[in-house]
């Protein structure tokens, strides 16, 4: 019988991982492993890891010496697993119990299949509430991409194109796609490109995990601006790759895409705008005038930027289930 690992990077959060570990031990097909890799963390992370390993003897405990960054941490748990199949999950997030029953099924049928994503449920956190909101499915049969589906796939779905607890993937899919590159943030979301750029990917119609969103996520800070930046820079490479052979249609995705990036970097500006994280909706707005092929003059980013924290200064701040 195939070999299952799930894999788990972890900074300081020391509450929630606990729970993330133990989602994975409870599933309808219990991995035969979980690799649990601590980017060197500073709070009670440690000694969390060292009870549930002592209590559970599949669970793996590595620990880095310094801090990495993240992207690095998540290299090295993949780097720690041995299973013929391996399931990722952030440290804030849970599968929900039969999440690696169903797509180890698909894998098993669909041998040209290389990776299988599903469906996920926004857990929103605020201070004294918390809410459970189902994302729409895509399809209500699973979603197949292959090569020359990715562009239109990625232009589509550009919020949320993969959520990386969700991936089950074969060992040689990572082995072919190479690591995470630690030069995106966003690096799940280049990964993924170069993933369906090689492999036939499956989006099953089901719910695989709870999505957590709370104060702490990096996606309700800055890290919208930078997303919608790295998401336009991976996309556009993809372009460049699959269509260098062909300049008109290469021409033509470009400027469809380009087009899509602008509108969703609007649409995300609004959403800043209302939950009253300037400095974000402010990176938004740069990334707006600036980040998507054109130019526009340096006083319309001023005012712009002076009314965002106007207006922002008299919000109080709060986490959005929409990262992008």
């Amino acid at each position: 019988m195939a070999l299952v690992s799930v894999v788990i990077a972890t900074y300081n959060r020391a509450s929630m991982v606990q729970q993330t570990i133990r989602a994975a031990l409870e599933q309808s097909r219990p991995p035969d492993e979980i690799v649990v890799s601590d980017d060197a963390s500073t709070d009670e992370t440690p000694a969390v890891l060292d009870a549930l390993a002592a209590a559970h003897p599949q669970v793996r405990v590595f620990r880095r010496a310094t801090n990495s960054g993240g992207v690095g941490n998540w290299n090295d748990a993949v780097k720690h697993s041995c299973g013929d199949f391996i399931a990722l999950c952030s440290d804030d997030d849970r599968f929900l119990p039969d999440h690696l029953e169903a797509s180890l099924a698909y894998l098993e049928r669909r041998l040209d299949t290389g990776l299988v994503r599903s469906g996920f449920v926004d857990v929103l956190e605020r201070p004294g509430l918390r809410t459970i909101e189902p994302r729409r499915l895509r399809s209500k049969t699973p979603l197949v991409i292959r090569r020359g589906d990715l562009v239109p796939y990625m232009t589509r779905y550009y919020d949320w194109a993969v959520h990386p607890s969700t991936i089950v993937m074969r060992r040689g899919v990572w082995s072919s796609a190479g690591e995470f590159n630690p030069a995106y943030q966003l690096t799940d979301t280049d990964w993924f490109v170069r993933v369906a750029e090689r492999f036939p990917v499956a989006l099953l119609a089901r719910y695989g995990v709870y999505n957590r969103r709370h104060a702490g996520n990096w996606s309700n800070r800055l890290g919208s601006a930078r997303m919608q930046r790295e998401i336009f820079e991976i996309v556009e490479a993809a372009i460049e790759r699959l269509y260098a052979a062909q300049p008109m249609r290469r021409a033509l995705r470009r400027a469809v895409w380009r087009a899509n990036v602008r509108m969703r970097l609007a649409l995300t500006l609004g959403q800043r705008f209302r939950s009253g994280h300037a400095d974000a909706a402010c990176a938004l707005w740069h990334g707006l005038l600036r980040d998507t092929g054109q130019r526009a003059p340096d006083w319309i980013e001023r005012q712009g930027e002076r009314i965002i924290r106007r207006w922002c200064g008299d919000c109080d701040a709060q986490p959005s289930v929409t990262p992008l």
